[in-house]
């Protein structure tokens, strides 16, 4: 049987739109979207949320309604975060018999995305119930820390040398214990407690990733700056594009919407 090669790469929709900046501005503030670029009349954009693409083309008249199913990893904790953001969510998760489990949104030009995942994906073998674990408020030992660093890929990022000094000068550490007592994950916050923190090292083991620990985590982290960092303090991360959606749940914006953050591997003289 001749075989073809893989032809097809991602798809991306385009939206037909009344107003391209308007639509733009709610996806980004509203659906959690990044503004990839516009156009200088304004008349077509880019914008994106991890692998979905959508372009938006300025349509003027009666504009044709689109259908879009979009799948996603985590329904209930997506259509919270939109809901709490104001969007029109037309039905809240469920079966509708249709092999998925999943909500409606209708956005400011009448188009209804489907946000869903398959059911199958939600079917967990009675061997892989998610584990039970406990935060605890303390630091890592270093052997904890390394092992944690190395296990997701940071280790050409941390000076180990400085890391055990670094560790007892944070505001403030939690960590995630297993039942058993195993390292989990943690995460921590740094600097001066009064015009500045840092929120760092917010990591889960792998193969533990998914269970609810990293949000348990930073709930921790947001508890301690909301009732020990005076008002008005600049509270800082640094994270990847693909991850910043997990943190918007907690109330960081990007660089589109806030302050331009910037960082440097290394300084020099000018």
């Amino acid at each position: 049987m001749m075989t073809h090669p893989n032809f097809f790469a991602r798809a991306v929709l385009q939206l037909a739109v009344r107003d391209v900046l308007e639509t733009q501005n709610y996806y980004r503030d509203v659906l959690g979207f990044r503004i990839e670029w516009t156009m200088p009349d304004n008349s077509y954009a880019c914008i994106s949320r991890d692998d979905t693409v959508f372009h938006l083309r300025h349509t003027p008249g009666e504009i044709a309604v689109s259908n879009i199913l979009i799948n996603v990893r985590e329904v209930d904790d997506l259509c919270q975060e939109w809901l709490a953001r104001g969007a029109c969510v037309l039905s809240e998760p469920c079966d509708e018999g249709r092999g998925m489990f999943e909500f409606t949104l209708e956005d400011i030009n009448g188009h209804c995305l489907r946000v869903g995942r398959p059911l199958g994906l939600l079917e967990q073998p009675e061997s892989s119930h998610q584990p039970h674990f406990r935060i605890v408020h303390r630091l890592p030992s270093l052997d904890e820390y390394r092992s944690l660093i190395a296990a997701i890929g940071w280790t050409s990022f941390i000076n180990f040398d400085a890391a055990s000094a670094s560790l007892h000068q944070s505001l403030f550490c939690a960590v995630a214990e297993l039942e058993d007592g195993h390292f989990a994950g943690m995460a921590r916050v740094t600097g001066d407690g009064q015009q500045c923190c840092s929120i760092m090292d917010v990591a889960v083991f792998p193969e533990l990733q998914g269970a609810g620990i990293g949000t348990a985590l930073v709930n921790e982290v947001v508890d301690f700056v909301q009732n020990h960092v005076a008002d008005k303090a600049a509270i800082t991360l640094f994270t990847t594009q693909n991850r910043s959606s997990f943190y918007r749940r907690f109330g960081f914006e990007g660089p589109e919407t806030w302050l331009y953050g910037m960082s440097a591997r290394r300084l020099h003289r000018a």
